[in-house]
């Protein structure tokens, strides 16, 4: 019983994380680009230089395709090590890399 109330809870923290959405300090200086044309929203991410990518396309490819979704990508972790001469070890350093947004697209 205790298994599974456990998962339960886990279950429901990781759903609400989800809707909720995690940190999102970047994505909030993000542009809203849902509704623009295609080429409006790439133009818009370039100028204000955040990374996206197209995560789906549906429809005909045309010149009439709009943004019908944004999505936060979250963060990548990158990991480096740097030799610390004091105390001769290699210090681990783990940096956050936000990866952007990703759009969902569809073409008329």
């Amino acid at each position: 019983m205790r298994t599974i109330v456990s998962a339960a809870a886990v279950t429901a923290a990781t759903a609400a994380a989800l809707l909720l959405g995690g940190p999102a300090a970047s994505a909030a200086s993000a542009p809203y680009v849902v509704g623009m044309s295609e080429s409006a929203a790439r133009a818009t991410l370039d100028a204000e230089g955040v990374p996206y990518t197209v995560l789906n396309r549906s429809g005909i490819s045309s010149d009439s395709c709009t943004v019908t979704e944004q999505r936060d990508r979250g963060y990548r972790t990158e990991t480096d090590t740097v030799y610390d001469r004091d105390d001769h070890e290699f210090d681990r350093i783990e940096t956050q890399v936000w990866r952007g947004l990703g759009l969902v697209v569809v073409c008329n």
